[in-house]
Order: C-alpha cells, then structure tokens, then sequence
C-alpha cells in the first residue's frame, strides 16, 4: 500500500481470531481511536438495539476522520468498508479459533470464580455479568462457520471496496502486520482527533499490557508491506 497513511482501519473476522488483541495493540501503537462494535452493541443483560438505531449509529461512527472499528455485525460491513483506507482480515483456521474461545470463556470463568477483573476483553455493557459469555456452543458453533457464513456474505463487499483487503492466516502474519501498520500511521501528518469517550475503548485503562506491548512490537524487525488481496 502507498499514498497516505491509513487512518481508518477496519478489523473483520472470526470469534477467537485475535481481533480485540490485535485492535488493542494496534490502537497503542498508533495512537487512533479503537471502537469495539461489542461495546456499543451489546447493552446489559444481553439487550439488543432495535436495528436501524444500530445502522445508524455504525455510519455515524464511520463517517468520522480516523478510528480502527473492530467487529463483524455483518449488516453494517458495508458502512466501514465504504469509509475504509485499510481492511484487515483475520481467517485463522475455524479449528484454531475454536479452542481460543474455549480457552478464553474458561478464563472468564475462572475471573468471575476468583472475584477478580477480567484480563481477556468483555463488551462494555456485558462486564460484571455472570457468566460473561452468554452461549459458548454458540459462539464455537459461529467461528466454525464463519468463512462459509459470515465472510462468503462479505466477500462481495471487499472484492469491491477501493482499500487493500490484508488477510492475517496466522499469528506470525498478525505480528508483521501490526508492525507495518504501527510504521505506517506513525509517518502520518499528526496526531488523531481527540476520541469520543462514549464509544472510544479506553485501552490505557483497560489493557494496560496491551498499550505496553504495542509500541514495542511495533518498532520490532522490518516494516515491511503484507500482501494485500483484492478479493475475499
């Protein structure tokens, strides 16, 4: 990729790919604005917006000047790929997805057994809930079906959008590209506009080991570019 630097990053994929790690890393060594969808979606005990409050507010959100979005809600996709400089694509293996979510509801469990914070990301509405993971069969079932469902439904739209779709099959890829794209916005022209508290993850607070780990990787080996595909 060249020309300016990226400043609106989308991140897809499926449940347990590592995209709120990933988004938390990348938000720290950028410095741009991350918004969870999970966050702003989910509302306590599992409450539902009515569906066109939520379009609504996912193109609110992308008509603004810089953020990285994380979260599929494949009915919005089109909104932050249209806006979108940038598209990354996590497709782990469903099977590798799969055991990080039943490693990962298993430490949620073990946090709310210990009546300590959770260290793995929860949507903000959902936190203090017991237990934090409504259905991991759910969830399980949603990551093993994700490239037959929710990305052939996307493919469609990242064959067409104007902005490098990078597509991360495995953890190593995710490193370079979190390295690339951290060199990337940081040549930008200054810094981001100041985040809207309401809907802006406040990664400082809430992952601090994310905001440490960021920067350092980021300056970590070669800023080399990842390859891009135009199609999904």
């Amino acid at each position: 990729m060249s020309g300016a630097a990226p400043s609106r990053i989308v991140v897809l994929g499926s449940p347990g790919s590592g995209k709120s790690t990933f988004c938390h890393a990348l938000a720290a060594g950028t410095g741009l604005p991350l918004i969870h969808l999970d966050d702003l979606y989910w509302r306590p005990r599992w409450v539902r917006p009515p569906a066109e409050e939520w379009e609504r507010l996912v193109e609110r959100l992308a008509a603004g000047p810089c953020w990285i979005i994380d979260g599929n809600f494949a009915d919005t996709v089109r909104h932050r790929v249209e806006r979108a400089d940038t598209v990354v694509l996590f497709d782990r293996h469903p099977w590798l997805c799969a055991a990080s979510l039943v490693r990962r509801s298993l430490r949620l469990r073990r946090d709310v057994a210990l009546g300590r914070g959770h260290r793995d990301y929860v949507p903000r509405g959902l936190a203090g809930h017991d237990p934090p993971v409504r259905s991991l069969t759910a969830l399980v079932r949603k990551a093993l079906g994700f490239r037959a469902r929710e990305l052939r439904a996307m493919g469609p739209l990242l064959a067409r959008t104007s902005a490098p779709v990078l597509r991360c099959r495995s953890r190593r890829e995710q490193a370079r590209l979190l390295r690339w794209l951290s060199a990337e916005v940081r040549r930008g022209p200054g810094s981001p506009v100041p985040p809207d508290p309401e809907v802006v993850c406040a990664c400082a607070e809430r992952r601090p080991h994310a905001a440490a780990a960021g920067p350092t990787a980021a300056r970590t080996g070669h800023a080399r570019p990842p390859a891009q595909e135009r199609n999904a």
